[in-house]
């Protein structure tokens, strides 16, 4: 099985080996269901949180990034522990917000949308109001996305539809080699053998165990080298303008 940065990639490549020309359809579903945090939390405190990144953990768990504009982050960490929706911790704050991370199941309707074809754009939800952006590639069927979005996420609905040139996806790869100068040797080590190792593919490949050995290290010292250098990374997207 791929991972869900992996599907995005490969329905973006099949597009582009279709051309630039082919059409896809962009799709966008509209969220007021208080029952998710990021929704709940931008109506109670009128602000805006939008979700910067999803990364594979576990078989059925994902670490979600949102940013908070507006508000304390730690209102958002507040709602997923009330909620009982995962665990969830600030790793920055600013001034007028910050950035949180959820650890949470794979039933999210970003996953939904990967498993079924779609790329997802953007999600994000201000003052009550969510919406999730997804480009479907002109190969995929794009009825079908939608009803079967619709059917595991019954509380969504269809609010825009249009086709559009090209895909930008929401998680778009980008180059960190230029960050890479704020990693440690170590950092960048513990990185590089994870990666060749299979730590992140999906399903892993190697555990924390194996990179432990691999590293001669504890495994409470490789999580706490891979926490720190995938921070430094997560910072850097926080910095980046968002694509209104």
């Amino acid at each position: 099985m791929t991972t869900f940065i992996m599907r995005c990639q490969l329905h973006l490549c099949m597009s582009r080996q279709l051309g630039d020309s082919r059409a896809v359809t962009r799709v966008e579903f509209a969220l007021s269901d208080g029952s998710y945090p990021f929704v709940s939390v931008s109506e109670a405190e009128s602000c805006a949180v939008i979700l910067e990144k999803c990364l594979p953990q576990t078989d059925d768990m994902y670490a979600e990034f949102f940013s908070v504009e507006g508000a304390r982050p730690s209102q958002l960490v507040e709602r997923i522990e009330d909620t009982n929706d995962g665990e969830a911790r600030v790793l920055e704050r600013t001034g007028d917000g910050g950035l949180v991370e959820i650890d949470v199941r794979d039933n999210c309707p970003v996953v939904s949308l990967a498993d079924i074809g779609a790329v997802p754009r953007t999600v994000r939800s201000v003052d009550g109001q969510g919406t999730i952006v997804a480009d479907v590639p002109g190969q995929i069927e794009t009825g079908s996305v939608i009803d079967s979005f619709l059917t595991a996420h019954p509380e969504a609905e269809l609010a825009a539809k249009k086709q559009r040139e090209s895909i930008v996806p929401l998680f778009g790869f980008q180059n960190y080699a230029s960050h890479s100068e704020s990693l440690t040797d170590r950092q960048q080590e513990v990185l590089a053998t994870a990666h060749e190792a299979g730590y992140y593919s999906w399903p892993r490949e190697a555990t924390a165990a194996d990179l432990a050995d691999l590293l001669d290290i504890s495994e409470p010292t490789l999580h706490k080298h891979l926490r720190a250098a995938e921070q430094k990374l997560v910072a850097t997207m926080f910095a980046c303008p968002h694509d209104e």
